[in-house]
């Protein structure tokens, strides 16, 4: 059982890294296609700067709140107001 949750405590830790990941890629992606020809090296810099971020930022969370806590929050967050 400890592995299963070892396994679900880094898919957590991922997800949170991955947004910027993402982000990196994309401005990586645009900024290749911007110059005029597609450099691949220039996505994957900006992709592992992404994942650098996110990997500190992923750190923060877990250190000041915690990851499960952090999903929880999120997953428990009212989006539509009671009726009154």
């Amino acid at each position: 059982m400890r592995l299963v949750s070892l396994l679900v405590y880094s898919l957590q830790w991922l997800a949170i890294a991955a947004s910027p990941t993402l982000l990196g890629l994309f401005v990586g992606a645009a900024l290749s296609l911007q110059s005029g020809q597609f450099n691949s090296l220039t996505i994957i810099a900006w992709g592992v700067v992404g994942f650098i971020i996110g990997g500190f930022w992923a750190e923060r969370i877990r250190k000041r709140v915690g990851i499960s806590e952090f999903f929880g929050r999120l997953a428990g967050a009212r989006d539509i107001p009671k009726k009154r």
